[in-house]
């Protein structure tokens, strides 16, 4: 490895500082995600993933994209916290899914279907996206909110645990969106390489390397051969102060 590659690759330190107003956004986000459980649980409202569903399906125009993004972003902006990649950060999704030409995409991670449509309507019209969401309660939820953007046509939804399902896909993709559980960021996309299912050239775009510290990842992503990797700073979804991040690395192999 060159003495370039070597020192682009060293382990960062200044996107991981955290700064008072940080610490209290992650409390602030933890204290919304305990009272919003507690507050369901309890049945004194419903899960807050079902009332976003109401609000697009009673508000939303059907076909606009913009509309339903709008409506999943005020919600999350002004009652509660929802783990979407977010306005600021969706529009650098779009902009890569744009850039790269991208014909044949792999989401894991779907939750409401919010970046899923993002992707959707940046491709162009022969193009496809495959998602992976284990948890079949927002893997419908994300349904209907495509279904109202009138977006099926492209999309495939796998139900399921991402590590179970990869072995089992049949082509490979040139853009991979990672956007679940953390601690699977690296080995899923091990995954990928070890089942050639990443062409080459792929872009792999990372959410939120900064909020959960995965160093991990971005050390093999910046350090192996395969993949020339970028940082690109941004503010964590729907906060004003809380540094967070995403990398993407294009796959060279």
């Amino acid at each position: 490895m060159s003495r370039s590659k070597r020192k682009l690759n060293k382990k960062s330190k200044q996107p991981f500082n955290i700064n008072r107003k940080s610490l209290l956004g992650i409390l602030s986000m933890t204290f919304q995600e305990i009272m919003d459980t507690l507050l369901t649980k309890s049945k004194i409202k419903k899960p807050k993933e079902q009332e976003v569903l109401e609000l697009v399906k009673r508000k939303a125009k059907k076909g606009n994209t913009d509309s339903i993004l709008k409506i999943i972003d005020n919600y999350a902006y002004k009652k509660t916290f929802l783990m979407n990649i977010g306005d600021k950060k969706g529009l650098l999704l779009e902009e890569a899914i744009k850039d790269s030409n991208a014909i044949n995409v792999l989401e894991l991670g779907v939750y409401l279907g919010y970046s899923s449509i993002r992707i959707l309507r940046s491709l162009s019209t022969e193009g496809k996206l495959t998602s992976i969401e284990a948890n079949e309660d927002f893997a419908e939820i994300a349904k209907q909110h495509i279904e109202i953007a009138d977006l099926s046509k492209q999309h495939e939804i796998k139900i399921g645990r991402s590590n179970e399902l990869i072995p089992q896909l049949d082509s490979a993709y040139d853009f991979v969106f990672i956007d679940h559980w953390k601690d699977l960021y690296l080995s899923d996309l091990k995954l990928l390489e070890a089942s050639g299912l990443l062409k080459k050239g792929a872009w792999i775009f990372a959410d939120n390397v900064v909020l959960f510290n995965l160093e991990d990842y971005l050390d093999y992503v910046r350090t192996s051969d395969q993949f020339d990797s970028k940082f690109t700073p941004a503010l964590r979804e729907y906060s004003s102060s809380q540094p967070d991040g995403v990398e993407i690395s294009i796959y060279n192999s």
